[in-house]
């Protein structure tokens, strides 16, 4: 196990080259696969928000575990597992991992005034602009800005899920592209969920006021504090409904917060936070409804052990070394 293909790895900057040869290697070595999957939690556990995470303990209680015996665990420790250990913790000082939210990847469109942030898969990226205004971007979402003076406009387009906490200004309007709609801020603080695969597009306003315009530039709606507007791509009609303010927040604060969903729902949180694909072989489970709160800093297997508890599926993992790996649920 290389030590830069393993940061990279990580880092989710490996190509699909590097991520085919990386994860063959690993299918060949049992003991390199149970490490790195060891390290990756160590790199997840790190993620806490709103916690300094203790390095050095960390660092020791991931060495304890590694270094029991043979017998629990399929491989002693030896030099090479302490040199990827120290790797890590290398990792974690420089701040290479260092935590669940990381710096949203900015990258600048030549000639065009336009930034484009991303958050990687499995992470939240923070992202704050020159006129003060600050967004969160939930795991696998993108967003493009670009201020546009002449027309006295600040104009966004965004691509999965945000948390907004826009600086307002009457004399600049700040316009969010989500699919087909447009949400116009009037001093406001709100979430907008807007992934492509699905049918729905979510606006729930926290403070101040929101106006929801359609692609031709008319006025849908204007929001109230505690509104969620919920529109529907087919039928192109809004429904408001009443916003749980820990449901809304759960994501930025590393957790599933799951009220009365439907188990095909909640695996679609998991599918974009941890990078894997479920399939249904068993039509029934999908509409099996949970209530309850999952720390996303755990594995998406033991999110699986907790949910099979009360509904009883089966489920078995393809692994996948350059794609996202397949859960079939029977």
């Amino acid at each position: 196990m290389d030590h830069l293909s393993l940061s990279r790895i990580l880092s989710g900057e490996a190509n699909s080259e590097e991520k085919e040869a990386f994860y063959h290697g690993l299918s060949e070595n049992k003991a390199d696969e149970e490490l790195f999957y060891e390290i990756k939690s160590l790199w997840i556990r790190s993620s806490m928000q709103n916690k300094e995470m203790d390095i050095e303990a960390e660092y020791l209680a991931f060495l304890s575990k590694i270094q029991q015996p043979a017998q629990k665990r399929n491989y002693s420790i030896g030099k090479q597992v302490l040199k990827y250990a120290a790797i890590v913790l290398f990792m974690l000082a420089i701040g290479g991992l260092s935590g669940y939210y990381f710096s949203a990847r900015n990258t600048e469109i030549a000639g065009t005034g336009m930034q484009k942030f991303s958050a990687l898969k499995g992470s939240v990226s923070i992202v704050e602009l020159a006129d003060g205004t600050k967004i969160w971007l939930n795991s696998g979402s993108q967003l493009t800005y670009r201020d546009d003076p002449k027309g006295k406009r600040r104009l966004a387009e965004l691509t999965g899920e945000a948390f907004f906490e826009v600086t307002h200004n009457e004399n600049s309007p700040f316009l969010i592209k989500a699919g087909k709609l447009t949400i116009k801020d009037l001093g406001t603080t709100f979430n907008i969920k807007a992934y492509p695969t699905e049918n729905q597009i979510e606006t729930s306003l926290v403070e101040g006021e929101a106006e929801i315009l359609s692609s031709k530039g008319n006025s849908l709606t204007i929001l109230k504090p505690g509104d969620n507007a919920i529109y529907t791509s087919d039928t192109e009609k809004i429904e408001i409904k009443p916003i749980a303010n820990n449901v809304l927040s759960a994501w930025r604060e590393g957790k599933f917060v799951i009220r009365d969903q439907r188990l095909e729902d909640i695996f679609k949180e998991v599918s974009r936070w941890y990078d894997v694909e479920f399939r249904f072989e068993n039509e029934k489970f999908k509409d099996y409804r949970y209530t309850g709160n999952i720390k996303k800093s755990t594995t998406a297997q033991h999110i699986l052990k907790m949910l099979k508890l009360t509904t009883h599926f089966n489920y078995r993992i393809i692994e996948k070394p350059t794609e996202p790996d397949l859960i079939i649920i029977y």
